[in-house]
């Protein structure tokens, strides 16, 4: 981004262009805001703004800014009180304009000291711990009970914000967490200015998250990576130029919030790059696998003409423990890689990291792709397989049932008794992205008995026996 504020009005014009990938637009915004009704608009004195409603419209007049996510705090401590979770989803449905800007609500749940703090979007309960100040109970620091929820809610996410060490019950250090996996779609690559009151989009942010991001892919985390704003002063999108950008077929709150749950998202320093990422044609976020060998390419375009340094191709092998390593890389000036992974079989996920000439760094979320051997053996399948029903037998306890979609697809999940009767559908032909994916039963409303959950996915079925005791 040209640092100069008469460049950035002279260029206001061009910015309503949105070049497109495929069917994919590219959109620019933010996930991490607050308003009063937790404890933003600290400035309001001044600023006269209070309401979610009021950061949305401003937000809507500040330069290639198609959308806001206001991210309240879920506890009183932080001003939130329930009737207000209500008013603010309802807020963010009247700012919104479809194909001007997009208006998004959710939370921010959790505390610093016990935990860390996690945006959640899609979810229209307060999920929270105090009396009487809640939709949803879920104990404080109690993360694992929290992605349950998100779980049991089709569309919704969530995405970890300014992550420590620690956090989450040492998410990052701990054994993998399929549940966890299943609710997560992302992770910052910077947060903040916070508390800046700086509007002349001058104001860039220096904090860094990245080393989390590398972390939660080694370790088999399917996350993307974000940029946070985490305003609580009334300056939305008009600090730091660096942005959250999406992938999506229109500017419509459906296609983000779909978007944003398939990870087809990336972070950047810079307000209008546009990075064309894709592994055999799929683009990032991308979870599949195939027989051929992954062919790569990066493509990066800028409408201010700004010149690329380097351009540098991440490859990561997901739960290895290991962080991805350097396979690929440009010279300066160069703004297009093109690569070809000839590895006979395996899965692997790759990323692409952007510096531009004046110190931008631009940083995508990863392709996941799984290979089958070059002599025509049936895809490696041990993710597909990975249909889970624990703990099993099952006295008076939650059941978790938990499988991993390798691409996009139409899901049907059943109950069915011993003579094979359907007595539950937990989900019925969902169109459900890549990934993990987590479902929670209360065995209580069963009977003691032998049960078969049934999943169906593409049309193909997979079976698993539930021992009820009590």
């Amino acid at each position: 981004m040209k640092k100069t504020f008469t460049f950035l009005l002279g260029m206001l014009g061009a910015f309503a262009v949105r070049a497109q990938q495929g069917t994919y637009n590219y959109y620019y915004g933010n996930l991490h805001a607050h308003s009063s009704y937790s404890d933003g608009n600290q400035d309001h004195a001044t600023s006269g703004h209070v309401t979610p409603f009021q950061n949305f419209v401003y937000a809507s007049g500040s330069l290639n800014f198609d959308f806001l996510g206001i991210s309240e705090h879920n506890h009183s401590q932080a001003g939130m009180q329930l009737a207000n979770y209500a008013k603010g989803l309802r807020q963010a449905d009247s700012a919104t304009v479809n194909g001007q800007f997009v208006a998004l609500y959710g939370m921010e749940w959790g505390v610093i000291s016990g935990g860390g703090h996690m945006l959640v979007y899609g979810v229209n309960d307060l999920i929270g711990w105090e009396t009487g100040n809640y939709n949803v109970y879920v104990p404080k620091s109690n993360y694992q009970n929290l992605y349950k929820e998100i779980n049991k809610r089709p569309g919704a996410f969530a995405l970890l914000a300014h992550p420590q060490t620690g956090d989450y019950n040492n998410l990052a250090t701990a054994a993998f967490n399929l549940v966890a996996d299943s609710a997560l779609v992302g992770t910052p690559m910077r947060s903040g200015p916070a508390t800046s009151v700086n509007t002349t989009y001058l104001n860039p942010s220096t904090s860094s998250y990245e080393s989390v991001y590398r972390t939660l892919l080694a370790r088999g985390y399917h996350v993307g990576i974000s940029l946070d704003h985490d305003n609580h002063k009334t300056t939305f999108g008009r600090t730091t130029p660096g942005r959250l950008v999406v992938m999506a077929p229109a500017l419509t709150k459906a296609d983000l919030m779909q978007a944003l749950r398939a990870r087809r998202f990336y972070a950047s320093d810079d307000w209008n790059t546009q990075v064309n990422f894709t592994l055999n044609n799929e683009p990032v976020g991308s979870i599949f696998q195939g027989g051929s060998q992954a062919n790569i390419s990066v493509n990066v375009t800028d409408a201010d003409n700004e010149t690329v340094r380097s351009i540098t191709l991440m490859k990561g092998t997901p739960g290895s423990g290991q962080n991805a390593v350097s396979v690929a890389s440009t010279n300066s000036g160069v703004s297009a890689l093109s690569y070809v992974d000839n590895a006979a079989s395996g899965s692997a996920y790759y990323y692409a990291v952007i510096i531009q000439n004046d110190g931008d760094r631009i940083v995508t979320s990863p392709i996941w792709y799984t290979r089958g051997a070059v002599t025509g053996e049936k895809p490696v399948q041990e993710e597909e397989t990975a249909f889970r029903v624990y703990p099993n037998p099952v006295g008076q306890a939650e059941v978790t049932l938990s499988y991993f979609l390798k691409e996009q697809a139409p899901v049907r999940l059943e109950v069915l008794d011993a003579l094979g009767r359907e007595i539950m559908v937990v989900a019925d032909e969902e169109k459900q992205t890549a990934g993990s994916h987590a479902y929670q039963l209360q065995s209580q409303h069963f009977k003691a008995g032998v049960y078969t959950i049934r999943l169906i996915r593409n049309g193909l079925a997979s079976y698993r026996k539930l021992i009820v005791t009590h």
